[in-house]
């Protein structure tokens, strides 16, 4: 995503248009796609549940984090973002009663450390609200992940992705109609948002959440730090950005709790 971004700023397109597109696309694509192979759609309270994270967690969580950035800045942000996994442990422990090994207490210490090397600490004066912001989008996503291995359960992760999609495309059409949003208007604009939809988002959303169906919302979102390390590389081999000995060191330290969640897998 970060890359895609990169270039989609570039082109000219801004934060409130990438997002509302990104929304409202992958929303269309996916349910017609469900339809289309005659999905079965979950009803009721599971149908609520699934609208209310993405009208409420996805979408809100999208904002606290774009704030936080404009405020604070992405190094900031990202580190403050990073600290899910930690919340995801807590609320795992105390909601659903998740066993916890100790190899996943070192797992989460070796992926905190590493995120922090990976995305460095450049800062001087900080910006209260902007820590808000980024506290908080750490916080909603947590919840998010919690409530998502719950409806999991229920529905297949392509369906539970439309709805959820659907929720926070409907929000942003809100947004967008209130404060008229530009639309992309040339191909290089569209290409980079079709990117966004088709690679950090749909495909993105609906293995994070078979994931999360097969191994649990703890060992998923630490999983799902690396990432940074995929930013990293593609970062330098795209952008021509530079990797220094900290960054290289923080993706062998995130590396290293894969190897370990997996042989902790395999060990059960």
């Amino acid at each position: 995503m970060p890359i895609f971004a990169t270039f989609a700023y570039k082109s000219g397109l801004n934060v409130k248009t990438i997002l509302l597109f990104r929304f409202l696309l992958t929303a269309i694509i996916l349910n017609i796609y469900a339809i289309y192979t005659n999905r079965s759609y979950p009803k009721g309270k599971l149908l609520f549940v699934l609208l209310f994270m993405g009208m409420f967690l996805y979408s809100t969580q999208a904002f606290s984090y774009f704030s936080a950035v404009s405020l604070i800045g992405s190094s900031l942000t990202s580190i403050l973002l990073y600290l899910y996994p930690s919340i995801v442990l807590v609320l795992s422990l105390t909601l659903l009663k998740s066993k916890v090994y100790k190899l996943d207490i070192i797992a989460l210490l070796l992926t905190t450390i590493g995120a922090i090397l990976v995305i460095g600490i450049k800062f001087d004066n900080v910006n209260f609200l902007g820590l808000l912001f980024g506290i908080g989008a750490a916080l909603i996503y947590s919840i998010y992940i919690i409530i998502g291995t719950k409806a999991m359960r229920g529905t297949n992760p392509l369906v539970a992705t439309a709805i959820i999609m659907g929720g926070a495309a409907f929000v942003y059409l809100l947004y967008g109609l209130s404060v008229h949003v530009e639309t992309p208007k040339n191909v290089e604009q569209w290409g980079w948002i079709v990117a966004i939809v088709l690679v950090s988002t749909i495909i993105a959303s609906i293995t994070f959440f078979a994931g999360l169906k097969l191994i649990g919302p703890l060992k998923a979102s630490m999983i799902s730090t690396f990432e940074l390390v995929v930013t990293l590389v593609c970062s330098h081999l795209f952008l021509g950005e530079d990797m220094g000995r900290l960054q290289i060191i923080g993706s062998i330290f995130i590396l290293l709790a894969a190897i370990l969640l997996t042989k902790e897998k395999n060990s059960e």
